[in-house]
């Protein structure tokens, strides 16, 4: 199968706005007492859907990998672990971050009276992304919950794919079908089935795109899929889901310098922003609190978490990139 339709440059650029999107939710939305107009906070708002943004990137993304590799169950070890080293190194650094964080806030003036110092089980739940699977037990970030997600998604992807990729109508609809039906499942959004048809919208696209299915076989998906997400998590999370595919098919060349920055740091900016810029924020709101002073303080939390995620992604991230090319060569 040919690679024509492999370069796909916009979706570096979604990362990129996925990442500001969640930044500025948490610096404008989630600081307390801090913005309080009311139309402000209802537009950075939606700014949480950036995880909604991820999810389809990474249902596209996946998948195309598999499929150019000609992924079979034989290869699962080396899939798993290459997933792994990729994304563990700045995910482990940053809940280093989040554990000293905790800590350290402790210490702070002004900082509610509240010890959110983690356990040593709790830190250890994290290496396994497990603590949606232990009661009480929470993360040391928030945010972290999407990890777990993604990394339920690389299990039943590895375990499942090979059936799409079988070449028979049969086999693709059983696999449909465990995708849809894990929308329907009693689980929390911390689970994996509960975002499944989520992550399917972006899996069929990228068939489509790589010819594996038809455009008719796309059509009638995307028509039970609707509903499905309509029902399942509602009209604000199909929008995105449609209106990023419809971007990522007629624009996919599209790229900037910055956007392209963004993108290749988004990770790393994902994992340590809440830590690092709105605990900066967080901090100087009692101090600053003019309309312009708060401008300029979000604006430079952001700034310094951008400067930081470039540190975590050039030390970290990136040698943890060359390691995972290497697995299966």
């Amino acid at each position: 199968m040919d690679k024509k339709n492999d370069h796909i440059l916009i979706i570096n650029s979604l990362r990129g706005l996925a990442a500001t999107a969640v930044c500025l939710f948490h610096f404008v939305a989630t600081t307390q007492d801090y913005v309080n107009n009311e139309t402000v906070l209802s537009i950075f708002e939606y700014g949480d859907r950036g995880v909604q943004l991820f999810f389809i990137i990474s249902g596209i993304v996946i998948p195309l990998s598999m499929i150019n590799s000609g992924y079979s169950l034989k290869k699962w070890k080396s899939f798993i672990l290459k997933r792994f080293v990729r994304i563990e190194p700045p995910y482990l650094v940053a809940v280093a971050i989040g554990v000293v964080y905790l800590i350290a806030r402790n210490y702070v003036p002004g900082t509610v009276a509240v010890d959110l110092t983690p356990s040593f089980t709790e830190i250890l739940l994290h290496i396994g992304y497990l603590i949606p699977f232990v009661e009480n037990a929470n993360w040391v970030n928030p945010v972290f919950w999407t990890l777990a997600v993604e990394f339920q998604y690389y299990l039943a992807l590895s375990l499942f794919f090979p059936l799409v990729l079988t070449g028979k109508l049969l086999y693709r609809s059983i696999f449909y079908a465990l995708f849809i039906g894990g929308g329907f499942a009693t689980l929390s959004y911390a689970f994996f089935p509960h975002w499944s048809p989520y992550f399917l919208a972006g899996i069929i696209y990228i068939l489509m795109r790589k010819e594996v299915i038809s455009k008719i076989e796309f059509g009638v998906m995307a028509l039970i899929l609707m509903p499905v997400i309509y029902f399942n998590l509602g009209l604000v999370d199909l929008i995105i889901a449609i209106s990023s595919l419809a971007v990522i098919h007629y624009f996919s060349n599209f790229k900037t310098k910055l956007t392209l920055f963004l993108g290749k740091i988004s990770y790393s900016l994902y994992l340590i922003h809440s830590m690092i810029g709105a605990a900066f924020i967080n901090y100087l709101s009692h101090i600053y609190r003019e309309p312009y002073q708060k401008f300029l303080v979000i604006s430079l939390g952001f700034v310094i978490s951008v400067g930081s995620a470039y540190i975590l992604y050039r030390f970290v991230e990136k040698p943890s990139h060359k390691w995972a090319k290497k697995i299966g060569e």
